[in-house]
């Protein structure tokens, strides 16, 4: 069963998960041996997955509050579903990740769009309010966009990492009438609990690494909001936050109408609605999993789902899932697994 393992947990085995991963083209996961740790794969991937430049056609949406949302549109056969991509945190449709897969999924023939959340377009949005982990009402009306301008035709929704958070709460938000619009949807390496995840990720070499990282980019976007909203926060404190749980206090919380920053990720978190998807849903993510480890992973939600399908690998890092004989010959195997899952 394509990539999954399936010795590591016997939810995993579920009678309508074999029936789901049966159509699957055979191929487990084996990391390349020069990048087989939870963070080589995680870090390597970041920098040297392979990808060419895709020649995106943008469309602004304008947003009903008075912002934008820019979309990125590969054209291809309109007799199939259209893909709905959706990015991580801090990520784009420019994102390593996102051009390698759709590099792979373009040569199926499928007509593609690549949702940009506000202010990751290149462009900061117009709002005090930022783009965040649950916020459905955007990709809501995307989604009803593209649903209207193709005719009525359902749609593929594909997320990675936050991405794949914010399309399995909406699904699960709009239960079976996700079923008018949506064919199938695939998630990667999602943060399910956001509690739980940023605990591991405001820790030891996560907090030093990744979420260092991460901040980084965030306080740059603070940096720009803040010269058209001077008053909105205290841009000095925002810049010394060293952990998610400092930054979404100070800005994600507030800026988005949350009480607090657990409120902020306990509302926005997609496991409380898993139990609501109607959707055949593939959900991909490796057991070493920096920044949501595997035993983490929502078991008993997979279990009392007959639409939820696990595609389970014991490595692979965080949007990782790298290997081939050498870092200039990778096979692709996260994108191939993938393309496999949407068009079976």
């Amino acid at each position: 069963m394509q990539g999954r393992d399936h010795r590591l947990n016997p939810i995993l085995e579920s009678e309508s998960s074999r029936k789901a991963s049966a159509k699957l083209a055979e191929r487990s996961f084996q990391p390349a041996w020069w990048c087989s740790s939870p963070h080589s794969q995680t870090i390597f991937a970041y920098f040297f997955r392979p990808f060419a430049h895709l020649p995106f056609h943008r469309k602004r949406l304008e947003t009903l509050d008075g912002d934008f949302i820019d979309l990125d549109f590969l054209p291809g056969d309109p007799e199939q579903p259209l893909v709905l991509v959706v990015h991580g945190l801090e990520g784009s449709s420019r994102a390593s990740y996102i051009q390698s897969f759709l590099g792979e999924l373009q040569k199926t023939g499928r007509p593609i769009c690549a949702m940009n959340f506000r202010g990751c377009s290149g462009e900061m949005n117009r709002l005090p309010i930022t783009y965040h982990s649950g916020k459905t009402e955007d990709l809501d009306f995307v989604v009803n966009y593209l649903h209207q301008a193709l005719g009525q035709k359902k749609i593929d929704l594909v997320g990675f990492s936050i991405g794949g958070n914010l399309i399995l709460k909406w699904l699960g938000d709009q239960g079976h009438a996700a079923r008018n619009k949506i064919r199938k949807s695939l998630a990667v390496s999602v943060p399910y609990d956001l509690v739980k995840s940023v605990l591991v990720m405001d820790r030891g070499f996560n907090r030093q690494v990744y979420t260092r990282k991460l901040l980084w980019s965030l306080k740059d976007k603070a940096v720009i909001k803040a010269k058209t909203f001077p008053d909105l926060f205290n841009l000095k404190r925002v810049m010394r936050t060293k952990t998610f749980y400092e930054f979404d206090s100070l800005i994600t919380a507030p800026l988005n109408g949350f009480k607090d920053a657990m409120d902020y990720w306990t509302r926005s978190s997609c496991l409380y609605s898993l139990k609501d998807i109607c959707i055949e849903t593939g959900l991909l993510h490796s057991e070493d999993d920096p920044f949501y480890p595997g035993h983490l992973f929502p078991f008993d939600a997979v279990k009392q789902s007959d639409y939820l399908v696990p595609l389970w690998t014991r490595k692979g890092g965080h949007l990782g899932f790298i290997n081939g004989s050498l870092p200039w010959k990778q096979n692709l195997w996260l994108e191939k697994t993938m393309v496999d899952f949407l068009c079976s």
